[in-house]
């Protein structure tokens, strides 16, 4: 961790210098999450050689590989029995650095955290919400995890399930992502499969319609 301080702080001081003026806003800050000490910083503006070379330092310190796979379900660390079996097959996870989409109130941001233990055997990852939720800048709230980020040659993984039911995306009005529902299995769906992952703000805004009716 102090060698990860020392790279934040050069990269932070040359922002300061005017060598990189979109560099970062605000100096480092490290925090600590049970046994994990986060270094929180905003790379939103950094320069990409500046972003690779942190994500590099912060895999190699760690020993914590960048993980290149594919997912499609995901589980809340908080809802499993262990973080080492994966919730879905029992096969052994493994923890990897990845993008972690989540939702906020305003747009979906991307954070780059080892938040994930991805399963060895099928496209399933257990995810450290708390991590991802500590490790946030700004005036951001969190909403929850949407899915896994990969570089621009590669579109994002959206979860198709969370916690073992089918996600359903809740937007709003511009169409932008502000968390996820479950749709559980006894809920019978006889929907296109673009209507179950539509607004959920719309669904809700109909049940409204529908009680205030009953109440007239």
């Amino acid at each position: 961790m102090p060698m990860l301080q020392r790279l934040l702080h050069r990269l932070f001081r040359k922002s300061k210098t005017g060598q990189n003026p979109t560099g970062p806003a605000a100096a480092p800050e490290v925090v600590r999450l049970g046994e994990y000490s986060l270094a929180k910083v905003n790379m939103e503006h950094w320069e990409p050689e500046d972003q690779r070379a942190l994500r590099s330092a912060a895999t190699a310190l760690s020993n914590l590989r960048w993980y290149a796979g594919h997912v499609e379900h995901g589980y809340a660390l908080r809802v499993v029995a262990t973080s080492a079996r994966c919730p879905r097959c029992q096969a052994e996870t493994q923890q990897y650095y990845a993008n972690f989409i989540y939702a906020t109130q305003g747009a979906a941001r991307v954070m780059f955290a080892p938040a994930g233990y991805f399963c060895l055997h099928c496209p399933t990852v257990v995810v450290d919400e708390e991590m991802i939720r500590s490790g946030i800048t700004g005036p951001f709230t969190f909403q929850g995890v949407l899915g896994i980020a990969h570089d621009e040659s590669h579109a994002p993984d959206v979860f198709r399930t969370w916690n073992g039911q089918e996600a359903v995306y809740l937007l709003d009005e511009d169409q932008t992502p502000q968390g996820l529902a479950t749709l559980s299995p006894s809920q019978p769906s006889c929907r296109p499969k673009k209507r179950e992952r539509s607004s959920g703000r719309h669904r809700m805004a109909k049940a409204s319609r529908r009680h205030n009716q009953r109440k007239r």
